[in-house]
């Protein structure tokens, strides 16, 4: 059970990934205890130079599920499957993993200080009519992984009177250490940025370390349990936006060339095939497909500047600039 001396030791879940990474670095930072629940197949290399606390374990394994919630104040929830070869995949992950950690929470640790569920602006669905998401709107996911993280939100609701949880919705997120947006950045160096179709996709957006200070915020405010909050920066930006930031960046210039839809679509189907011949996720799949044409992603995140202080610090500009020096350092661009 978390005692009153022990505030400041959280679980953060999901600590090897690209927003999970960051996280950790910003709560050792903050002089948070931190423990890592992560899985034996991950590399844990980065990890183990830090003073964490790892447990190698997995969401459906109830032992190290157990030691890793024991004596923890916050739990920051950020693992979650962004790809997978089937429907089944997604679920299994990002719904029922966050159940059976929600359950283990409730059996060691109910006095828990909160629960941050970190979900996406996918289990809410795209917005329409050009404007901005609010969190009071019902949900639309338009794919699997949407489907699955409005699945895993209705689990951590369901626990709001158990201890205090706290929902986060960010929109596409952007930064150093992001290997799902890097294939962006390797077109603009090459010269061109291919995007489907003649319409004019419009998105929002929000740099990791401005995400991991909203999320490390969150667990700060006494806000009531249960509180869903959408998380981007208030700008709305087009590919040509992010185009022109990369290549300012890079000092390259670039051809935008647009090429069909039906294209891309049967990109994913053949990702699709691909997935069930070698029981892997594709990264290009019909389900990514269907959420990369719609018109628009836009949130609207005034309700957590309202209520969490959020205030992001890191425009396009900044942020590309910063995250094509970091891709360069490591090799990757």
């Amino acid at each position: 059970m978390a005692q009153a001396d022990n505030v400041r030791n959280v679980l953060v879940t999901g600590a090897t990934g690209f927003i999970g990474r960051r996280l950790v670095e910003a709560l050792l930072e903050k002089g948070f205890s931190v423990t890592c629940l992560v899985r034996g197949a991950s590399d844990t290399c980065a990890l183990q130079r830090r003073p964490v606390k790892l447990v190698v374990g997995s969401l459906d394994d109830p032992e190290p599920l157990r030691k890793a919630t024991d004596a923890i104040h916050t739990v920051f929830h950020v693992a979650g499957a962004i790809k997978a070869a089937n429907r089944g995949q997604y679920f299994q992950v990002n719904q029922y993993g966050t159940l059976k950690l929600l359950e283990t929470l409730a059996e060691t640790n109910p006095h828990l200080g909160r629960f941050v569920h970190v979900s996406s602006l996918a289990a809410a669905g795209p917005s329409v009519d050009g404007r901005g998401l609010s969190e009071t709107e019902k949900p639309s996911p338009v794919s699997w992984y949407g489907e699955s993280k409005l699945g895993s939100e209705r689990e951590v609701l369901g626990y709001a009177k158990t201890f205090p949880v706290t929902i986060l919705r960010p929109s596409a997120v952007y930064g150093p250490g992001d290997r799902e947006t890097l294939l962006l950045f390797r077109m603009i160096k090459r010269g061109c940025l291919f995007t489907p179709g003649r319409l004019t996709r419009r998105f929002s957006l929000i740099h990791v370390d401005d995400l991991v200070a909203a999320i490390i915020g969150a667990s700060e405010r006494d806000t009531s349990s249960g509180e869903i909050f959408f998380l981007s920066r208030s700008e709305v930006y087009s590919w040509e936006d992010v185009g022109r930031a990369i290549a300012q960046a890079l000092k390259k210039r670039y051809r935008h060339i647009r090429f069909p839809q039906w294209l891309a679509a049967t990109a994913g189907l053949a990702g699709d095939v691909w997935a069930r011949l070698v029981g892997r996720p594709a990264t290009i799949n019909s389900q990514k497909v269907r959420e990369l044409l719609e018109p628009s992603w836009i949130c609207d995140s005034s309700k957590a500047r309202a209520n969490l202080g959020f205030c992001p610090a890191i425009d396009l500009e900044t942020g590309m600039e910063q995250t094509v020096r970091w891709y360069q350092n490591q090799g990757w661009l």
